[in-house]
């Protein structure tokens, strides 16, 4: 999608949404937040071999895709231990995320699909972006975030995904890694998912993309790991 049409859609999504407040909260398919178990995945580098902790820089982000070929994840290394944390839900609930994983547990993984309208990484440009610690976000004023420049919502990728500020409804959906024999897998999801709206808003863009929705939706169990820059041709920070 390029920018034209990336903000055409921003634009009629905003304008149903300003006519029904609720439409994006009651368009989230009712469920409960837990586990959601899928494939399990194993995270590969560009040239087909597993990868691994330390080849994941504090400094960069990183993209794969998973659970579908079409649904994009952020991964990224935090550089320090993430312990498991208890997230809260705007109604007041909490779940329990489990934390960082890999030798140092500083590893995370979370959808790249903004919770307030679905701003997404397309190959033309990533407005949803992990900030390492020494690229600060203007809006909060530090680094360590995960933030979306189409509407300025913010995430706390050490706690679950959790809304910092900005008008996102929800934290962002958590990808569950598992560290085994050296290797990282992508196992499941954890939170509210956003997959089948995601699906029905972005029919058009995924079908000229993927070929077919069928194609989009398919389920992976191997997922190459690249850095965002090698993906989109312009990485959007503000």
């Amino acid at each position: 999608m390029d920018r034209r049409g990336f903000i055409k859609t921003c634009t009629a999504v905003a304008a149903a949404s300003l006519a029904s407040p609720s439409f994006f909260i009651s368009s989230l398919r009712a469920q409960e937040v837990e586990f959601k178990a899928y494939k399990k995945a194993i995270l590969l580098k560009k040239d087909g071999t597993p990868l691994r902790p330390e080849d994941i820089d504090p400094g960069k982000q990183y993209i794969f895709f998973y659970p579908h070929r079409a649904t994009p994840c952020i991964l990224a290394n935090l550089g320090k231990e993430v312990p498991p944390a208890d997230v809260k839900l705007s109604d007041g609930t909490t779940y329990r995320w489990p934390g960082g994983v890999g030798p140092k547990k500083s590893i995370v993984a979370y959808c790249a699909i903004c919770p307030h309208q679905m701003s997404y990484p397309t190959p033309e440009y990533s407005f949803i972006n992990y900030y390492p610690e020494n690229i600060l976000s203007k809006i909060v004023k530090r680094g360590g975030v995960i933030q979306c420049c189409a509407h300025l919502s913010v995430f706390d990728p050490a706690k679950g995904g959790e809304v910092i500020d900005g008008p996102a409804p929800q934290p962002l959906t958590a990808i569950v890694l598992k560290y085994e024999g050296g290797k990282l897998y992508a196992v499941g999801t954890l939170g509210k998912e956003l997959y089948e709206d995601f699906f029905d808003v972005f029919k058009p863009d995924l079908r000229k993309l993927y070929k077919s929705s069928r194609k989009a939706k398919k389920l992976v169990d191997k997922c190459e790991v690249v850095e965002v820059e090698e993906y989109a041709k312009e990485v959007i920070r503000c």
